[in-house]
């Protein structure tokens, strides 16, 4: 399944290549530009809420500002780069559709997990980087380094299509 996982992403990195040139071209600013910074470098991933098939991704026609939801299937809007930062255990998550960085820039529980171009030349800013905890192999939660609150699903649980969010607890995430 990971093989499967990783040629898939493989094939769909090279196709949104294609789509964010063609993009640049026609998005003006919703396209983060990362000069610099090697995206390259960052492993593809997908993440997963622990015991569901539902995963982190964009909207298909996504822009700056945009909500990050839930969606049931792996396609270009739910492939992540996940870049390491100079802070030891902290990620930056880049959505290869469009490379704008899961954001959370609200201190209150329950706020939408937005979409932003990445900063600090593709390391993120403080509202962009997630400190990393480990739960179990290839399972992990994630705590915003700006407003301290935990990248979770809704309380009225998983339902695809709904805007992922922060809290005060933990949503488990299986990352691969």
């Amino acid at each position: 399944m990971r093989r499967l996982i990783t040629m898939l992403a493989a094939g769909l990195l090279a196709a949104a290549t294609v789509l964010t040139t063609v993009g640049v071209a026609s998005a003006g600013a919703t396209v983060a530009r990362n000069d610099g910074f090697n995206l390259g470098a960052c492993p593809v991933v997908t993440i997963r809420a622990l015991g569901s098939s539902l995963m982190v991704g964009t909207p298909n026609v996504v822009s700056s500002g945009s909500a990050a939801i839930l969606k049931p299937t792996i396609n270009h809007t739910t492939v992540w780069r996940s870049c390491g930062t100079p802070l030891p255990g902290v990620r930056v998550f880049i959505s290869i559709n469009r490379r704008l960085a899961l954001t959370s820039r609200s201190t209150t529980p329950g706020a939408d997990v937005t979409l932003t171009p990445a900063g600090n030349g593709g390391t993120g800013f403080a509202s962009q980087r997630w400190i990393r905890n480990r739960v179990a192999s290839g399972v992990f939660q994630y705590r915003n380094l700006s407003t301290g609150l935990w990248l979770r699903v809704r309380n009225n649980g998983l339902h695809a299509y709904q805007t992922v969010t922060t809290g005060n607890s933990a949503t488990s995430w299986v990352v691969g």
